[in-house]
């Protein structure tokens, strides 16, 4: 192996190293959200997207609301 197949390597082994670390950091400290978390507005009802939002958790919250209105 010559000096600059030594470097590309060296070079490819580094990045896929630090992704591989970022990966497990984002992952591990939950910054990194599941599909069906909301990542806007928690708090449903004040949330601009909530009348057309099909997440579990606004679903359940309008689902709530129809039901204490009756």
């Amino acid at each position: 192996m010559n000096r600059k197949d030594f470097l590309k390597t060296g070079s490819r082994v580094l990045l896929l190293a630090g992704l591989g670390v970022s990966t497990i950091y984002l992952v591990s400290n939950k910054q990194v959200k599941k599909k069906s978390e909301c990542t806007i507005n928690p708090a449903c009802t004040s949330c601009s997207r909530f009348s057309g939002c099909n997440l579990p958790q606004a679903e359940k919250t309008r689902k709530n609301g129809k039901e204490s209105r009756k």
